[in-house]
């Protein structure tokens, strides 16, 4: 079968298209709701080592401690079986830098918001700390996650555009 380099080149930019559509339909690099999950099992914890009976506690560590390993579990399964995952070259480091930032950002943020809550004198500190660190991690990590595929759909384009570039640049020789 025979292909002239018009066809070559243009079947070449229908490729290149349809990948640059297909990383920024993409679902997001990491399931939002499990950041979440992690904040409610904190919530939990703190909620259960408050407010009700030190006994509650028999029942309530091994029920959430149930509930994360089934979160975590989930999490492997899905991440694992996501069938649009990027190829770790095209993976943005940086995207990874800012969760990882937003992380520490978020878990340090819990403890000013708890002192201050204990020297205002509000009832349950830690407990509405992690109610209030649940809703802003339920907030922020959709949000994070858009970002982070939008850095590595843009990281693959520049990184097509620089092949285009180094052949075109070969073609010359």
């Amino acid at each position: 079968m025979d292909i002239t380099p018009e066809e070559a080149a243009r079947t070449l930019a229908q490729v290149h298209e349809t990948r640059r559509r297909v990383l920024r339909a993409a679902p997001p690099m990491f399931p939002a709701w499990y950041p979440v999950a992690v904040w409610a099992f904190v919530t939990g914890i703190q909620f259960f080592t408050e407010i009700p009976p030190t006994w509650w506690l028999l029942v309530a560590v091994p029920a959430l401690t149930a509930g994360l390993v089934l979160a975590v579990l989930k999490f492997v399964r899905d991440v694992r079986n996501a069938n649009l995952r990027p190829h770790s070259s095209v993976v943005d480091p940086w995207a990874w830098v800012g969760f990882t930032g937003w992380m520490v950002v978020t878990s340090l943020a819990s403890v000013p918001l708890v002192l201050w809550f204990v020297e205002q004198g509000i009832a349950y500190p830690r407990t509405t700390m992690g109610v209030i660190m649940t809703a802003v991690v339920a907030v922020t990590s959709p949000l994070l996650a858009r970002w982070m595929s939008r850095r590595t759909a843009r990281r693959a384009e520049r990184t097509e555009q620089t092949e285009r570039a180094e052949r075109a640049e070969r073609a010359e020789r």
